[in-house]
């Protein structure tokens, strides 16, 4: 059958395709698994054309420098699926608020300059909730960066560039 129109309706006028019955179609079919820093890994070139993408869509927009804040989640319902989410914004967000509002996902913040020598520079980067808590639990197996940049946000001070001793 053809796939197109497997996955494809018309229904009260509107066109469509049906994702779910596509994902229920991948996922009945054995998948090879991978590790989530093979995915990453795979996905990194691809990831470096949407930060490129997103600087060259907002560079005219935003006065001064600018935030990119990228949302990043391995989806459970699958073994290989790694989602990311790219914002642009002219200020940076909460630190704190966002580990609440996406305790699920990892938040990475950079910042756009568009005079100087670093076009983009990482702020911070932050990971899902119980991971932090988890890195807390034995932080001297981390990145000491890391640890200080979720000590700081926990604090309430990262916002505010100040980190926090590890």
């Amino acid at each position: 059958m053809d796939n197109s129109k497997r996955y494809s309706y018309n229904r009260f006028g509107k066109k469509g395709m049906r994702v779910g019955q596509a994902v229920s179609d991948i996922l009945s079919k054995e998948q090879p698994t991978y590790t989530a820093g093979e995915i990453l890994d795979g996905y990194s070139q691809k990831f470096a054309q949407e930060i490129e993408s997103v600087i060259e869509k907002n560079q005219d927009k935003y006065s001064g420098p600018f935030y990119i804040f990228v949302l990043t989640k391995k989806e459970m319902w699958a073994d290989n699926v790694v989602r990311n989410w790219f914002i642009a914004r002219q200020t940076k967000p909460n630190a704190l608020e966002m580990m609440s509002q996406y305790s699920n996902h990892t938040k990475t913040l950079y910042k756009v300059n568009k005079v100087g020598q670093k076009l983009l520079e990482i702020e911070w980067s932050l990971p899902g909730f119980s991971e932090c808590i988890s890195v807390l639990k034995s932080p001297g197996v981390y990145d000491p960066e890391l640890v200080r940049w979720i000590i700081s946000c926990f604090e309430g001070k990262l916002d505010h560039g100040v980190l926090t001793a590890a």
